[in-house]
């Protein structure tokens, strides 16, 4: 296993759809920066917020619209577009034939699954910490008020209660940290699930949208036709909301978890299918 995975995390790197991935992703990092400084264009240095508030990640208060094209549109494809396609291009060209009679099937199958999974947390996690340093660049550490659009709020004055309000209180680059790492999470589940049902379906490259595809359906519809379960969509709790996330921490670790469950259930399938799957 362990000389399989860098033999597909060489291949990844080297990939023209992972530096497509990457392109992709810098560009929304660079446009979701900008469209935060613009915000603050003219404004003197004692109206800035921190750094940690100013991130553009934190979509809601900064009001970062390319942030939210990047979550809903963009990571989930560029996340799948990294490796996910990689094992039906493999056993297309019978590459993975070659590779599964040197290991085994189980261990081809996995070795796919979870450089795919990697290859995806990697590049939202990085995405993410790019644009906190970014946000270093610009804005002060600790910045005097906590508002955008000419309309401060003093820090002291807003104590959110919602999920990992104390973290916020005490570490605010702490808590940031805490939805990267979250939003890197789901983007790898993402890809996994594009990894698995490319292993099933002929056409790859649709595999690489579906679980885009499902998801905004289901952000779409839940909404109207089953309110409370609109809620648990995974979308609120990939970013910075302060008092509107009211979830258990219990629940933000365990959902992104279940989620993986069709994924394992399909890569189960496929090993034991064992050299049909091959075919």
């Amino acid at each position: 296993m362990p000389a399989l995975l860098k033999v597909l995390f060489l291949r990844m790197f080297r990939r023209a759809e992972c530096r497509i991935a990457i392109t992709v992703t810098l560009l929304c990092c660079l446009i979701a920066f900008g469209e935060t400084c613009f915000k603050f264009y003219g404004a003197d240095v004692g109206e800035l917020p921190s750094a940690a508030y100013a991130w553009a990640w934190n979509m809601d208060a900064m009001q970062v619209n390319a942030s939210r094209v990047y979550l809903f549109f963009v990571m989930p494809v560029a996340a799948a577009l990294v490796f996910a396609d990689a094992a039906r291009q493999d056993l297309r060209s019978g590459a993975a034939c070659l590779l599964a009679s040197r290991t085994s099937v189980t261990t081809c199958v996995l070795a796919y699954g979870i450089t795919s999974f990697i290859g995806a947390f990697l590049l939202t996690f990085v995405a993410l910490v790019l644009l906190q340093v970014l946000a270093l660049v610009a804005f002060p550490v600790e910045g005097t008020f906590e508002g955008y659009l000419g309309m401060p709020m003093y820090l002291d004055l807003r104590t959110p209660g919602g999920l990992f309000a104390g973290i916020w209180n005490s570490s605010p680059y702490a808590y940031n940290m805490i939805f990267t790492c979250g939003a890197a999470f789901w983007a790898g589940a993402s890809a996994l699930l594009s990894c698995s049902l490319g292993m099933f379906m002929r056409r790859n490259k649709l595999a690489l949208i579906v679980p885009a595809a499902i998801s905004l359906a289901a952000f779409v519809v839940l909404p109207l036709v089953a309110p409370r379960f609109g809620n648990l969509l995974h979308f609120y709790v990939m970013y910075p909301k302060l008092n509107d996330q009211v979830i258990s921490v219990f629940r933000f670790i365990a959902t992104p978890c279940l989620c993986l469950i069709p994924s394992v259930c399909l890569m189960a399938v496929a090993c034991k299918r064992g050299r049909d799957v091959l075919l």
